[in-house]
């Protein structure tokens, strides 16, 4: 598939989904699949491999957080372990009220994730370096949401997460789930966690609840309006209350 056809098909699939990106939206999104493929040159931010799908095994990937979850406006949201700004910075862009931070731990990284985010003009988007292990409460005064892609185990996402995030917030306090495998309406209070999974989910949930067992846990699949065709049917996300 050509890149037009590739942008064209990823439109498509959003709208689908109850997504209408706006032509700046969209604008900004392939500007940033430009900037990933350049810097993927030089850092190691994603599979090569992976390259070609880019628009549908990233993109779209960080984006079913915005079409299976509704999240309220103006949250400060944290990337946890963003490694290239996914799922962060398509997010942030096309959330533009929503405070997203990316924090990664390995330097280059974090060059290639301030430079992305100097070059999109992204005002509502900030970068830091350190370990999530590292990072306490007091520092960043706290987030109303952690979103997490292909990082690490859910347990330890929950223990970082745990210290992470607003002890008090005059903010919406519920997130309500929207996804087609839904029998009836979920809703789950903030702070949560949006963990992007694919795998043994279960097992990781299973070691999560027993870890950690006063947090309540969710599995939403990743069911869209023709995800059978974008490699997504197996992927979850996995909702934590904190």
């Amino acid at each position: 598939m050509t890149r037009e056809n590739s942008q064209k098909a990823f439109a498509r699939a959003c709208r689908l989904n109850g997504l209408l990106l706006s032509g700046e939206q969209l604008a900004l999104l392939e500007s940033y699949v430009d900037l990933l493929v350049d810097w993927n040159s030089k850092v190691n931010l994603i599979s090569r491999s992976d390259i070609g799908n880019l628009w549908f095994r990233h993109i779209l990937h960080s984006l079913s957080i915005l079409l299976l979850v509704a999240i309220p406006q103006n949250l400060k949201v944290l990337d946890l372990g963003s490694g290239g700004g996914l799922p962060g910075l398509p997010v942030a862009i096309v959330r533009k009220d929503l405070k997203v931070i990316l924090l990664d731990s390995i330097r280059k990284k974090v060059t290639a994730l301030k430079d992305m985010v100097s070059t999109l003009g992204l005002s509502n988007v900030a970068v830091i370096a350190g370990r999530a292990e590292d990072i306490t409460h007091d520092d960043h005064d706290g987030f109303d949401l952690v979103v997490a892609r292909a990082v690490g185990p859910l347990a330890d996402l929950v223990e970082w997460s745990s210290r992470l995030v607003m002890r008090k917030s005059s903010l919406p306090k519920v997130l309500h789930m929207k996804g087609l495998s839904l029998s009836s309406k979920q809703s789950f209070r903030l702070p949560c966690l949006l963990a992007l999974k694919g795998g043994d989910t279960e097992h990781e949930i299973r070691i999560a609840r027993k870890r950690k067992g006063r947090h309540r846990i969710a599995s939403l699949d990743m069911v869209l309006e023709e995800s059978h065709k974008h490699e997504m049917e197996d992927k979850k996300i996995i909702v934590v209350e904190l």
